[in-house]
């Protein structure tokens, strides 16, 4: 007999993968642990993922689309009828209300240390991030570029980065996407 596994129990067991990584400061995630926190058997695990490289796909995948929902919710309009400077002020809003992850840091990480594993967060940068579509995307760019070294130092810790410089360099992005001189 044929079992489909139901959304919410991926969803959960993705989000103990993601638990995971956050508690571990960036550890490799493996089976035993993803399996022990989720409340499952390893092979039971095995199940819905057959293999590692499976289990993070799917991972990624779960990050990704939680990204898009976020972003979507800032957004406030669909995404097939915004332009790429409303969808660079929606990350800017995104990115820049902090609350990020060391977890999700890591689960992009390996995407970018494993091409076989990058196809999810490529999908999603060209459909939310198309800059050569752009006459002149410089400015924009210049921002994204800026909200992701944002999202960086604070996801790794790097950079201390208190709330009052978070919000004037919100604000300085958002002008720069208005079309503001900046100095």
């Amino acid at each position: 007999m044929f079992t489909i596994m139901r959304p919410s129990n991926r969803s959960d067991i993705l989000d103990a993968a993601l638990r995971v990584v956050d508690r571990a400061e960036g550890a490799d995630i493996t089976y035993d642990s993803v399996a022990r926190e989720a409340g499952l058997t390893k092979a039971g695990l095995m199940y819905h993922f057959p293999s590692k490289d499976a289990m993070m796909i799917a991972i990624i995948e779960h990050v990704v689309g939680r990204w898009q929902a976020e972003l979507l919710d800032v957004l406030g309009a669909p995404l097939e009828g915004s332009t790429l400077e409303d969808r660079v002020r929606a990350f800017v809003h995104f990115a820049g209300s902090g609350g990020v992850t060391q977890g999700e840091f890591v689960v992009f990480s390996e995407a970018v240390r494993r091409p076989t594993l990058s196809q999810p967060w490529l999908d999603y940068l060209r459909r939310w991030f198309d800059f050569a579509a752009d006459a002149d995307p410089t400015p924009l760019l210049l921002v994204w570029l800026a909200t992701n070294g944002l999202w960086i130092s604070e996801a790794t810790g790097v950079l201390d980065v208190s709330d009052v410089q978070r919000e004037r360099l919100v604000a300085l992005m958002l002008r720069v996407i208005d079309g503001e001189t900046v100095s």
